[in-house]
């Protein structure tokens, strides 16, 4: 049966009040040990300065037999005596006030224990028989002494008195040579004191040691019945606080379950909410991809018509506003597309001064109560961005003050080199390097704290319905962050507010944009493999390589690609391949194209953005990527980009 456990009480591990200790070295395991030495040392510190006292006063003492004795050696007697040893015992009472004889403790000691035998050994060596022979008693009392007044440890003694025993072992043979039957017994006494005192000394510290650790354990028990109370007593607070919030839960409940109520309608509308933003989010990808299709058809045809005809056609200037208006519907779709499929649509070096002025000119010709003042970095690093998704964070955020400033107001731009140094604040992801800094100051009606944590949330918004739904900041949080850069948000109320973002800078030149009718139109003889599965495409596409001067081969399909190309590989120069194509995908079509040539020409031709499955394909090994709608110039340049 299982026994039950106290939960106030911890219980001892079995074994652990049993005293571990070394039985030559009587030492204790681990940190045990140097909390004896310590104790040892605070505790033995007066009785050591009182031993040495007595050994001078004794040692002194003893001077008026060496007077007796040998009258004749006594000066040279007391020199040993009061010139070496006393002086000596003395030294060691001196050092045990400074901090540093803790160190030095049982050395010093055991030390006092050799040199005091040490002296009376040589004196038995110079002194003549057979006086010398009854000086061996005062290395009994050195023993005595030595092994248990002076606190010195059983190791540090035992070293001692085994080395007092060799020097008067070699003094007594081989110097003063002693007769066989008074070194006999005088070793008999000496080495049994010296025996006797090791066990005194052993035992002395092991019951010292003993006493130690009985004390340590009942400290260590008096800390569990202290913690026993502690819990106790949180017990019964913790049970008394228990009671107290029953009686207010009970009192609470109609409200709570209520309340409960109203955040759970509130969170199945969010999430109704935040399902038809995916769902819409979806739809717009797919009708923006099929639109994408369709200005391609009408790109085309527009290009293919205006190829050969005079500029001073009256249909001609018809045709390039159309062309225009399809450029401005691929801008719409590229948000779209950017919107419902995640990632950027189309990164290039970017120099952000002049972007701002673009946005900054065209949010300024709308809203004249508005001044701007522009305040740039002179020479601003260059930043890898989607130019169309950070024009729609620059005009959120345009809006976003002109809305703090109701009856107009001041709209200070700043652009800005910084580096960062340290890496997480104020629990932010920011890696240190090099950024561009952008800032937005309005002197509008602030925002509080409260409102500050919630400014980047979906959905939140201090706007009345009709004016906002919220998603402003919230997308344009979400394009920052996607760029690999982040927001700081400064405001007091009554004061203004200002919004900065930091995009990393890079080491790359700034592309510029060029007008596709100043584009150079590049033609050549080669032969292409076009794939698309929209007929339309194909067609009109096929129509523009053919005025370019080139041979079209064209396939609907991956499936159909790969057996035209199986048959006429080698005449086919390039292939142009649909990235999305019901059947066999556009990336499977690439693969098996690769394995019948691994240095096929690939142009990939996709109405969605180079990200994802795209840019899969380009790291594969892929050779260029052209997007739709596109027209003939920019077909020209990319085929001879490619070929050449």
């Amino acid at each position: 049966m299982e026994a039950k456990r106290d939960f106030i009480m911890p219980a001892s591990p079995q074994g652990q009040n049993e005293m571990e200790i070394h039985p030559i070295f009587l030492s204790f395991p681990d940190e045990l040990e140097k909390d004896f030495q310590s104790d040892y040392y605070r505790n033995s510190l007066k009785t050591v300065r009182f031993s040495l006292l007595a050994g001078i006063v004794l040692y002194s003492f003893f001077g008026i037999l060496d007077a007796r004795l040998v009258p004749e050696l006594k000066t040279t007697l007391w020199a040993i005596r009061f010139g070496v040893v006393c002086p000596f015992l003395l030294g060691v009472i001196g050092f045990s006030y400074f901090p540093i004889f803790r160190h030095f403790f049982q050395f010093s000691v055991a030390s006092a224990m050799i040199v005091a035998g040490s002296a009376i050994i040589y004196m038995i060596a110079i002194l003549p028989p057979p006086v010398n022979q009854t000086y061996y008693a005062g290395l009994i009392l050195v023993f005595i002494w030595g092994y248990t007044f002076t606190r010195v440890r059983f190791i540090w003694a035992t070293s001692a008195g085994w080395i007092l025993v060799a020097l008067y072992e070699f003094v007594a043979i081989g110097l003063t040579k002693s007769p066989v039957s008074v070194l006999m017994n005088n070793n008999f006494f000496f080495i049994s004191s010296n025996l006797v005192g090791m066990f005194a000394c052993y035992f002395i510290e092991y019951y010292t040691r003993r006493d130690f650790f009985l004390a340590f354990k009942l400290e260590k028990e008096q800390d569990k019945v202290k913690s026993a109370n502690r819990r106790l007593e949180k017990i019964v607070m913790k049970r008394t606080a228990q009671i107290q919030a029953k009686n207010k839960e009970l009192s609470d409940e109609i409200e709570e379950r209520k309340s409960a109520e109203k955040e759970r309608k509130k969170l199945e509308s969010k999430l109704q909410e935040a399902q038809k933003m995916e769902a819409l989010g979806k739809l717009a990808g797919g009708i923006a991809h099929d639109f994408n299709n369709l200005l391609m058809g009408i790109q085309g045809n527009i290009s293919l018509l205006l190829l050969n005809m005079d500029p001073d056609d009256p249909k001609y200037e018809r045709l390039k506003n159309s062309e225009k208006y399809v450029v401005r519907g691929s801008e719409l779709t590229r948000q779209l597309l950017g919107f419902a499929r995640g990632g950027k649509y189309e990164v290039k070096p970017t120099d952000l001064n002049g972007l701002i002025i673009e946005c900054a000119k065209l949010f300024g010709r709308t809203k004249k109560e508005i001044s701007l003042d522009l305040d740039f970095e002179d020479e601003v690093w260059a930043v890898s961005v989607d130019r169309a998704q950070i024009e729609q964070v620059l005009l959120n955020l345009f809006v976003n003050a002109w809305q703090a400033m109701p009856g107009g107001g001041d709209l200070l731009i700043r652009s800005r080199n910084v580096t960062i140094e340290g890496g997480k604040e104020n629990g932010d992801q920011r890696k240190a390097g090099r950024y561009v800094k952008i800032s937005v100051t309005d002197n509008g009606i602030g925002m509080d704290h409260r409102t500050m944590k919630r400014i980047f949330d979906p959905f939140f918004t201090t706007k009345e319905v009709s004016r906002g739904t919220g998603m402003g900041l919230a997308s344009a949080y979400g394009i920052i962050k996607n760029h690999g850069g982040f927001f700081q948000v400064q405001s007091k109320v009554g004061q203004g507010s200002t919004f900065s973002f930091f995009l990393p800078a890079e080491d790359k030149a700034v592309v510029k944009e060029k007008a596709c009718e100043t584009s150079q139109l590049l033609t050549g003889k080669e032969t292409i493999l076009l794939v698309d599965d929209e007929e339309m495409i194909a067609d009109v596409a096929s129509d523009m390589l053919k005025n370019l001067g080139y041979d079209v081969l064209t396939a609907k399909s991956g499936e159909e690609a790969v057996e035209v190309y199986k048959e006429l590989k080698s005449k086919v120069d390039l292939v142009i391949l649909d990235l999305i194509m019901p059947g066999m995908s556009g990336s499977r079509t690439f693969d098996l194209l690769r394995e019948e040539n691994p240095d096929i020409k690939v142009l990939l031709s996709s109405g969605y953005s180079l990200t994802g499955e795209a840019s899969t394909i380009m790291s594969r090994g892929c050779s260029g990527f052209v997007q739709k709608p596109y027209n003939i110039h920019k077909l020209s340049q990319k085929v001879r980009e490619i070929l050449q």
